[in-house]
């Protein structure tokens, strides 16, 4: 029986293992911001096959760190920019207190940089005019200005902001419907970012192998 022994230098060992510390952690950043860009391609592409804006697609990010260095524990953060997007991942029924209004095709989309409400209306325009339908959901109007002859001024199909605040300062006017109210609204899954996720990850190992120099 013969028995070998050997003696390691002092730091020998740690030197050693520094020596392929960098070709691991290059590999582990390398298979963590393909599978991210993996997510981040396909991602964007699921939320435009879902039919919403390239600004709701580019929303979607994905954060590789630490940044700007290469590491064995790189992780990747993957979140979307608009706050209420997971609704559409996972679905919901959103219910009103006791109603929600919804803008109709005819109301303003912002004044300002806000989005239309009833509350912002009230508060930046005029007071609102409930009207109820017995049978239908109930509506809210506006006030528009109106010619001498009681028209109203140009296509009803897009009422400005200014015909707005002439008939709610008190002008010749009629009533303009511009909200909807509803008890609640089921909103389905539109999204499969999770999945998209998932099989990006379950592919970690393959990427990492293929990132690995194979001469370390």
């Amino acid at each position: 029986m013969a028995r070998f022994r050997y003696d390691a230098k002092p730091g020998e060992f740690f030197a050693a293992m520094a020596s392929i510390k960098d070709p691991i952690a290059a590999a582990s950043t390398a298979a963590i911001t393909e599978a991210g860009d993996i997510v981040k391609r396909e991602g964007r592409a699921d939320i435009a096959a879902a039919g919403f804006s390239k600004r709701w697609q580019n929303a979607l990010r994905v954060n590789i760190y630490p940044r700007r260095k290469q590491s064995m524990n790189a992780a990747a953060l993957i979140y979307h920019k608009i706050q209420y997007a997971g609704i559409f991942e996972e679905g919901a029924t959103i219910t009103g207190t006791p109603r929600l209004w919804l803008p109709l095709p005819s109301a303003p989309k912002r004044i300002g940089r806000q989005k239309m409400t009833p509350a912002l209306y009230i508060k930046s325009i005029g007071p609102l005019v409930s009207i109820e339908r017995p049978g239908k959901p109930p509506l809210l109007a506006g006030k528009i200005a109106t010619n001498r002859r009681g028209q109203a001024k140009g296509n009803q199909s897009k009422v400005t902001l200014s015909a707005l605040r002439r008939g709610g300062a008190g002008k010749a006017s009629t009533l303009v419907p511009l909200f909807v109210g509803i008890d609640r609204v089921n909103i389905r899954d539109r999204f499969s970012i999770r999945q998209i996720t998932e099989r990006a990850a379950a592919r970690l190992g393959e990427l990492y192998l293929k990132n690995l120099n194979p001469d370390m």
